[in-house]
């Protein structure tokens, strides 16, 4: 059923991120140079290189990939629930399933899942005492995303609670070990082309401030109405004397070291986002551990509530970014309003996730839209794309237009010798904004003109 509810929505190109139309272009050189090359530092080698073995069969082929994977993760997360004998499994696995930022990002390519997946069923392992084998996903998991490593503490207190006393300094080393080996192995490539210079992550805009950082870890993440229910019960969770009240007796122990374990990790990664909250995806790694916390803490009807608020804010009273070009489509029916200089709408027929989806269908079609307007030109030409200049590059593979480039962002001295080449120079929507935002200058309209 998990994998049902996200197939239909998989056919809306790569994603709604420029992120996710990078990979198929990284993953296609990499397949015909046989020369690894990151999408994005620090480098995701696990899920770039497996993308390689499907390079050219299309966004349909990549983001059923995350499905598959998206769902065998979120079925680890209900099997290690059952295994703890929680009473709330079933409704904590869809909560999971159904929480915005999650559904998503199981239906696009993107690694956030990938790393997410590995790590639940790495869980899984440890509570069957397959201890190596947890370390191993551990090490995929940060082969797709390296943050995934911070992991690696609260899972060493679980295996320490969970071990006999003579066996405790073995499993951790063994844990240690294994995590270590295969991460090693899958950033190989990663080494060998980049050092240890490629520990690093270029962010070239500033941070953005309050208003649209609470947004991403809040409503962007959970909907309106799934962010209100969490708030609701964390408040009747701090208000409970006896929190663990409903776990069967000779349970309650395993329960308070998932806990405390999961509490842990919603810790680190909550830190996490606080210093770098760029995207709400970014809140997805501290999710299941939400929902561990609330299987254990929280009765079977309020769990029942939650998840059924996380589906109604999959698909309605969405508060969301109403730019034409690259935002989502409004209805009628919804309230626009500008917000921290930029328009929102708050939109009742249409949550978080459907406005992904009209986010990720109107990204291609002003892509497309620009390539055809782009086709006939005959002089030559330097476009500033920013955000859309890997979009732009995918959909153009085999029908390029010879005289027209497509750049990311492009400084000063770069513009001025594309003048001195005598290049028409143009931009594209609030790209010129960006340019110069990225190279603190005010300089890009010297130069370039709207498209």
């Amino acid at each position: 059923m998990i994998a049902l509810s996200r197939l239909p929505f998989i056919f809306y190109g790569y994603g709604s991120e420029e992120d996710a139309w990078a990979l198929p272009l990284v993953t296609e050189r990499i397949a015909n140079t046989h020369h690894y090359e990151v999408s994005r530092l620090p480098g995701h080698p696990f899920q770039e290189l497996a993308y390689t073995l499907i390079w050219n069969q299309g966004p349909v082929i990549y983001n059923l990939l995350t499905l598959i994977i998206s769902t065998a993760g979120i079925g680890a997360f209900m099997l290690t629930l059952m295994h703890i004998r929680n009473k709330n499994w079933l409704f904590a696995g869809i909560a999971l399933a159904a929480t915005p930022i999650v559904f998503i990002n199981s239906t696009n390519d993107m690694d956030y899942m990938w790393a997410i997946s590995f790590m639940m069923i790495s869980l899984y392992a440890i509570f069957r005492d397959k201890i190596v084998l947890a370390g191993i996903f551990i090490g995929m998991a940060i082969g797709c995303r390296i943050t995934s490593g911070a992991i690696a503490l609260p899972y060493l207190y679980l295996i320490y609670q969970l071990t006999k006393g003579d066996q405790r300094l073995k499993s951790a080393l063994l844990f240690c070990a294994s995590i270590g080996v295969s991460t090693l192995i899958i950033f190989i490539p990663v080494l060998m082309n980049y050092g240890l210079s490629f520990f690093t992550y270029y962010e070239h805009f500033p941070i953005p401030g309050f208003a649209k950082n609470f947004y991403k870890g809040s409503i962007g993440a959970f909907g309106s109405i799934g962010f209100i229910a969490v708030a609701y019960y964390l408040f009747k969770i701090v208000r409970r004397r006896k929190i663990i009240h409903h776990v069967i007796d000779n349970h309650r122990k395993i329960s308070e070291q998932v806990l405390m374990m999961s509490s842990a990790a919603i810790i680190l990664y909550l830190i996490a986002f606080i210093k770098l909250p760029l995207k709400s995806a970014f809140i997805i790694p501290m999710t299941p551990f939400i929902w561990i916390n609330a299987s254990i803490l929280l009765e079977k009807k309020e769990i029942r509530n939650a998840a059924i608020a996380m589906i109604v804010s999959c698909f309605l009273l969405g508060i969301n970014l109403a730019d034409p070009l690259r935002g989502s489509a409004v209805s009628k029916w919804s309230i626009e309003k500008e917000i921290a200089g930029q328009k929102i709408a708050i939109d009742p027929i249409s949550g978080v996730f459907t406005a992904d989806i009209s986010k990720r269908i109107q990204r291609t079609t002003y892509a497309k839209a620009v390539l055809l307007q782009t086709d006939s030109i005959q002089a030559k030409t330097y476009i500033i794309a920013g955000w859309w200049l890997a979009d732009i590059l995918v959909l153009q593979r085999g029908k390029e237009n010879k005289q027209v480039t497509f750049g990311y962002y492009t400084d000063e001295d770069s513009l001025k010798n594309l003048q001195a080449k005598n290049y028409q120079i143009y931009f594209l929507p609030q790209q010129e904004e960006f340019n110069d935002l990225r190279f603190k200058g005010n300089f890009t309209t010297s130069y370039a003109k709207a498209l």
